[in-house]
């Protein structure tokens, strides 16, 4: 303001050159030049007292923030002094940390055992409370089972051996190690009085004999009607390394007293029959009893049978087991063999060895328990099915396979005691959704969830699967029949858990 009355002010001095001013012009020009002097004067003293009031309102200002500016000083400092302590506490603590981490990993590796103990603890009481629902005379005293199908296995596998050494100068079928097969190897039983330990003995083809393979129909799997021819080999130029002469090429008389050929007291027509190599067997294993130390304490009677060699053997506790006896010839390098167990048809010839999945069965529970560290608590589930299953057309056969099916579907975690009402659930509507379509597929036929460590032959593989329920597409009435006991198997099932009967 004070600039535009100055120039005002110049502005009414300026002379124009040329024009003449009168002494009235430059009167009121005086009077203008006094008033702006006046009104710069008062402006000047107004911007003054502004001036001043500022001042002196900075300085009111000022001293009614200072007490504000002392607190805030103070926590400023406050705050720097917790910002170097929390900046030296970390630089300690990360000296702390890097001691620390040897004995932290050693501390937690001891902890480790601890929690996977407590875990096994809590899985125990889960299967007792489990076995306390079910009533532990219904399923079979794990840990004595065991113990008996070990001593059964060990005790026979001598005894297996000193047959093999009776018989190591004759031209006989050659015994090899049993296995056990059987509900009893696999880890369960049905209910019976008397549980029944089946073994499984290889027989392989003396020296200069061998076994050929006949499987019968052709596409049939199994094949039920397979047959084992025996033939004979040239050993001529090994008679010393062999101990015997070419039965091929050496006549009756320079065999002289030789023993005969596998032809001559163990065949008919060139096949290797069952019920004379069983009866051989018979005889032989009670002489081979009579040579081992247990039958000083122990007794064994053997009962006589067309296609088994079953035999009675009472311990030192007098504690009776019933031991089954069948052969099997191994088909190639596989776990499948022509064995002599007993078929459906009643007359059976005695040429016939039918194709047997016993052996492959047996080794998938013992895959199964290996991949489950051991834990075999699913073969209860088989336990309960076969209790409920008595008297119903349904065969433990079949309810086996059903399980077989789901344990490699199902994560084996899943089977653990606490989910017992789930999996029997899903146990028993798989068979249901099975007898609904009219087909339960054989396992180790046609299935691609067989695991690589069961060796099968080729065709088992590439074949198309085997129907195990094709008798309820041919039976409408066995269809019906057969949903009807599915709900006798769930009340059975209810009545176990609630009443345990």
């Amino acid at each position: 303001m004070a600039l535009a009355f100055f120039f005002a002010l110049l502005a009414q001095r300026v002379v124009i050159v040329g024009d003449e001013l009168d002494a009235e012009t430059l009167e009121r020009m005086r009077q203008r030049e006094v008033f702006l002097r006046e009104q710069m004067t008062k402006l000047i003293e107004l911007e003054e007292r502004n001036m001043k009031k500022s001042r002196v309102d900075i300085q009111a200002l000022l001293f009614a923030v200072l007490p504000y500016w002392k607190v805030c000083r103070v926590l400023c400092i406050l705050f720097l002094l917790l910002w170097f302590t929390w900046k030296i506490y970390k630089k300690f603590q990360r000296v702390e940390d890097r001691g620390d981490e040897e004995s932290s990993s050693t501390v937690e590796e001891q902890q480790e055992p601890e929690v996977q103990q407590e875990e096994v603890e809590e899985e125990k009481k889960v299967e007792e409370e489990m076995n306390n629902l079910l009533f532990a005379d219904v399923l079979w005293p794990n840990q004595i089972h065991r113990d008996n199908c070990e001593q059964i296995l060990l005790l026979f596998g001598r005894l297996i051996n000193l047959c093999r050494y009776l018989v190591s100068d004759a031209f006989c079928p050659v015994p090899e190690s049993p296995i056990g097969v059987g509900s009893a190897y696999e880890g369960w039983c049905p209910l019976e009085n008397e549980p029944i330990f089946c073994l499984l003995v290889p027989l392989s083809a003396p020296r200069g004999h061998v076994f050929c393979l006949d499987l019968g129909a052709t596409g049939e799997l199994p094949a039920r009607n397979s047959r084992i021819r025996v033939d004979l080999k040239c050993t001529c130029g090994r008679e010393q390394e062999m101990g015997m002469r070419c039965f091929l090429h050496t006549s009756k008389e320079e065999l002289g007293d030789q023993h005969p050929s596998l032809l001559y007291d163990f065949c008919t027509d060139s096949y290797l029959d069952v019920e004379k190599t069983v009866r051989w067997f018979q005889m032989l294993i009670t002489c081979a009893w009579k040579c081992m130390p247990e039958s000083a304490t122990c007794s064994m009677n053997v009962v006589l049978s067309r296609r088994s060699c079953r035999l009675h053997l009472t311990d030192i506790h007098k504690t009776a087991f019933v031991v089954e006896i069948v052969f099997g010839v191994q088909q190639d390098h596989t776990d499948i063999f022509l064995s002599s167990q007993e078929t459906e048809a009643a007359d059976t010839p005695s040429t016939t060895w039918p194709q047997s999945c016993a052996v492959a069965e047996a080794k998938l529970f013992q895959h199964i328990a290996a991949h489950d560290q051991g834990n075999t608590s699913y073969l209860k589930y088989m336990q309960v099915g076969a209790y409920i299953l008595g008297g119903q057309t349904f065969s433990t056969y079949q309810l086996r396979t059903v399980l077989m099916h789901l344990l490699t579907a199902i994560p084996l975690e899943s089977w653990h005691g606490k989910y017992f009402l789930q999996r029997m659930d899903d146990i028993l509507r798989y068979l249901r959704c099975c007898v609904e379509e009219k087909r339960l597929n054989h396992f180790f036929i046609g299935n691609e969830d067989v695991p690589a460590e069961i060796i099968l032959p080729q065709q088992f593989r590439a074949s198309q699967p085997l129907n195990l329920l094709q008798y309820l597409v041919q039976d409408p009435d066995s269809h019906e029949q057969a949903l009807q006991e599915l709900e006798e198997l769930q009340d059975r099932l209810r009545s176990l858990l609630m009443f345990g009967k």
